[in-house]
């Protein structure tokens, strides 16, 4: 009775402990397949930044990485592409500009388009060359002009036409006279009067003057008319090659079109440049010239008179 009381005494004191153990062995065994099923978290990815090109680093600066999402990195290659981009268009540029030069037209220019040149360069030079020798020349027969006043002062027509000197242009006309007047009326020039022979013959002398006023003047005409047209035929021959470009190309970039519409605008510049001075120096020169043609005129028609009533009178 004592055995069976001893072993029903120890199997109760152990009775809560494998209630224990039964219980925490079910919740392992409850949560084990859970665990069992969730697959590991996979680590993250290791990512590498690329390093930044120190130039464009430190042609930026200093970077306000402050600000989300902006890094020095993502700058760098927001940079690279705005530095090739700016590059590309100063290249682009220079190109532009050597297109519309006067070297461009000349090296890339056609035989038309040098001939055109070539011509409008003639001309101005030509005009030029006129207006400064007409200046020179009207001058001087201003200078000749002004002793007039001493050849009527004279005593005698022989003592004016000493005071007007050997070289002076209104010499001519007062010689002219002189010769008639102390002519012979023999032969058939006999049967003109002496005033009709005088007359043509001062007329011939103020012909002379005037045909030497109006010297070069017909060649500052022409410029001035024709040379417009001819860098107008240069515009509309560059425009022409320049929509040819276009058609063979198929697109109307500007290195397809540069160079005529270049050749076009200097031709229309240079002919404007020739036609201008041309024109505005032929009115100029022209109102002095008939200041001393009708100065000679005026002086042709005195010594004719002085020397049609000299003769009357003897």
């Amino acid at each position: 009775m004592n055995t069976v009381s001893l072993r029903e005494g120890s199997s109760r004191q152990h009775a809560p402990a494998k209630f224990l153990a039964a219980t925490i062995a079910a919740m392992f065994l409850a949560f084990s397949p859970v665990a069992m099923a969730q697959e590991p978290e996979a680590a993250p990815a290791e990512t590498t930044e690329p390093a930044p090109v120190d130039g464009a680093v430190d042609a930026l600066g200093d970077v306000d990485t402050s600000i989300p999402g902006l890094t020095e990195t993502a700058t760098v290659e927001e940079a690279a592409p705005a530095e090739a981009v700016a590059e590309e268009g100063e290249a682009v540029e220079g190109e532009g500009f050597e297109a519309f030069s006067i070297e461009h037209l000349w090296t890339d220019g056609d035989i038309v388009a040098r001939t055109t040149l070539v011509l409008m360069v003639l001309m101005s030079i030509g005009s030029w060359y006129i207006v400064v020798t007409k200046f020179l020349d009207q001058n001087k027969l201003f200078g000749n002009a002004k002793k007039l006043g001493e050849f009527w002062e004279a005593n005698s027509i022989d003592d004016g036409i000493n005071q007007l000197g050997p070289k002076n242009a209104f010499r001519d006309i007062a010689d002219s006279a002189v010769q008639v007047a102390q002519s012979g009326d023999a032969g058939l020039m006999g049967r003109i009067s002496r005033s009709n022979r005088m007359s043509h013959k001062v007329v011939q002398a103020v012909e002379g003057i005037n045909n030497r006023l109006s010297s070069g003047m017909s060649f500052l005409a022409t410029v001035g008319a024709v040379s417009p047209f001819i860098g107008l035929f240069g515009t509309v021959y560059g425009i022409v090659n320049a929509l040819i470009a276009i058609g063979i190309s198929g697109q109307a970039s500007i290195d397809k079109v540069a160079g005529p519409v270049g050749e076009a605008l200097y031709m229309t510049a240079i002919g404007l440049f020739v036609a201008v001075p041309a024109v505005i120096f032929y009115n100029l020169l022209g109102r002095r010239n008939k200041t001393l043609q009708d100065t000679a005129r005026h002086f042709a028609v005195d010594v004719e008179q002085l020397l049609t009533s000299t003769t009357t009178k003897a």
